[in-house]
């Protein structure tokens, strides 16, 4: 996993294992990309890992990106 950008939100973007962006949110929320694009759109969705709980530390939102990553793209 590799940071490849800060956004001007104080969002973090890495490039997953597989190739799929993930981004966490100071909001709590943690969301990765679809394999696939949308067949109507054209473009690929994101998804939310950590459904129904916010995650309220930066640090805990990477290690919980981490996990994901280490546990779903190799």
């Amino acid at each position: 996993m590799q940071l490849i950008k800060v956004g001007k939100n104080k969002t973090l973007h890495f490039k997953l294992s597989d190739g799929r962006i993930g981004i966490t949110y100071p909001s709590g929320y943690i969301r990765v990309n679809t394999h696939y694009e949308n067949i109507y759109y054209k473009a690929k969705k994101l998804y939310q890992i950590n459904r129904g709980e916010l995650v309220t530390t930066s640090e805990d939102r990477v290690k919980r990106l981490l996990e994901f990553n280490n546990k779903n793209c190799k």
